[in-house]
């Protein structure tokens, strides 16, 4: 065997190994982690208002511990994660998630009226019953699509 054969040889291998890291780390970046989104919906907007609440169930089955950063909308100027909380004093305050909402492994998250909800705000339209709008959430271990919000 010559030694350019070898050298041939040693390349295909090093790109053969190359592809097969690259096919394994495409894979796992693309696995669902265990996390599920369920139950999305969104009130419709009233009147000539284009802002809204929307509300989601999230289990994360995975191993560890996530937490949901944002959620955007290409339909809206801004979307922003908020709380409602009763204070001492009896009264209801919303407030921005600054921190995100955690949701530990083999734990489930419900942004419900009341509590944590994803508020949308500046639609380029109406939202009426039935309508459909896209989100996109942020996490730190990817970005998961959700298609539809009712």
């Amino acid at each position: 065997m010559t030694r350019l054969r070898l050298i041939e040889i040693g390349v295909a291998v090093v790109l053969t190994m190359v592809a097969l890291l690259f096919v394994a780390w495409t894979a796992w970046a693309a696995e669902a982690h265990g996390i599920s989104v369920t139950d999305a919906w969104a009130r419709p907007t009233i009147g000539q208002g284009r802002t809204t609440a929307a509300y989601l169930t999230i289990t994360n089955e995975g191993a560890t511990d996530d937490v949901l950063k944002a959620v955007k909308s290409p339909s809206a100027e801004r979307v922003e994660l908020h709380e409602t909380k009763m204070t001492g004093d009896g009264v209801m305050q919303m407030r921005p998630l600054e921190d995100g909402l955690p949701i530990p492994a083999g734990a489930t998250a419900e942004l419900k009226p009341g509590g944590a909800h994803v508020m949308v705000m500046g639609l380029d339209g109406e939202l009426a019953a039935g309508a459909v709008f896209p989100r996109r959430s942020n996490s730190p271990r990817r970005v998961r699509s959700i298609s539809w919000c009712r």
